[in-house]
């Protein structure tokens, strides 16, 4: 299995912070930039070589932050995803097709943050995403996080069936749609929540055809989750692994940011400025990196 972190959008959001002279993925998270985050959760599912989307510009200083990987006990090569045609997410997978080949993949955004707070390490998020992925072999199996208002910005799901393995709930979607209209979004919403894509997600390389064949929507942009659509059209299954939210018996321990808004930026250095991140990982890593 193989990792590719997409760091390839242009943080247009949150230039009032960055004022355009940092890459979003490397704001600070507590003590630690923000790709810190993805790359450490796909470590401890046994990911040690990945890819980073970058874009033309070549994000140079994050390329020199991340180098090869080597301190971080991983590989790391870098894939540009060129400007000369469709953007969006699906564009950014599609890139990393010849680097993936015929590998199962896990992909996260750069600057999107999931951390677990009851783990002895908070980066510990994607393991029931590989369960649940080897378990029903599905083309795809997305993170979801439960959210009570605001669906319109993500891609929301609903769910066939829903099960609870060990606290975890997961299960088949039934429906997946890209940034609903509000009226929309409420034939979604299903036990108090919209259930919305995390950036989080684990692919077969069955997933590469469909990107193919997905035409671009709003800005000119490949939506990975039209590409989902497409496949669940064709008889192909999604899953879905929700973090975050009551699942009715417990509290789920996850949290969830886009650090891609300045909001989220601040409300995540907010809960996560006293823990010694660094710390942690000296423990789990054996040393400071």
């Amino acid at each position: 299995m193989k990792g590719v972190i997409l760091a390839a959008g242009e943080g247009t959001r949150i230039k009032d912070i960055t004022y355009g002279a940092i890459p979003k993925e490397l704001l600070p998270i507590g003590n630690v930039p923000t790709i810190r985050f993805p790359l450490e959760s796909m470590k401890l599912l046994g990911i040690d070589r990945m890819i980073v989307v970058i874009p033309p510009n070549g994000k140079q200083s994050l390329v020199q932050g991340l180098r090869s990987g080597q301190q971080f006990g991983v590989d790391i090569c870098y894939v540009v995803q060129e400007n000369n045609g469709p953007r969006g997410i699906g564009k950014a997978i599609e890139a990393a097709k010849n680097w993936v080949d015929e590998d199962d993949f896990v992909v996260a955004c750069g600057d999107t943050i999931l951390c677990n707070f009851l783990a002895h390490n908070p980066f510990d998020c994607l393991q029931p995403l590989k369960k649940v992925q080897y378990l029903n072999d599905p083309i795809a199996s997305v993170i979801l996080f439960p959210l009570s208002d605001g669906p319109e910005r993500f891609g929301v799901a609903k769910f066939k069936n829903l099960d609870n393995d060990e606290g975890t709930l997961y299960g088949e979607i039934d429906v997946l749609i890209e940034k609903p209209s509000i009226e929309k979004a409420k034939e979604l919403k299903s036990n108090g929540f919209y259930y919305v894509i995390a950036g989080y997600y684990l692919f077969s390389p069955r997933i590469f055809p469909y990107i193919e064949k997905t035409d671009p929507g709003k800005n000119n942009e490949v939506q990975i989750t039209d590409a989902m659509i497409l496949a669940m059209n064709n008889g192909e299954k999604v899953y879905g692994i929700v973090h975050g939210g009551n699942n009715g018996k417990q509290f789920l321990p996850y949290e969830y940011w886009d650090v891609g808004m300045p909001e989220a930026y601040k409300e995540a250095n907010k809960k996560l400025i006293d823990i010694d991140l660094i710390e942690i990982l000296r423990k789990v890593n054996g040393k400071c990196k």
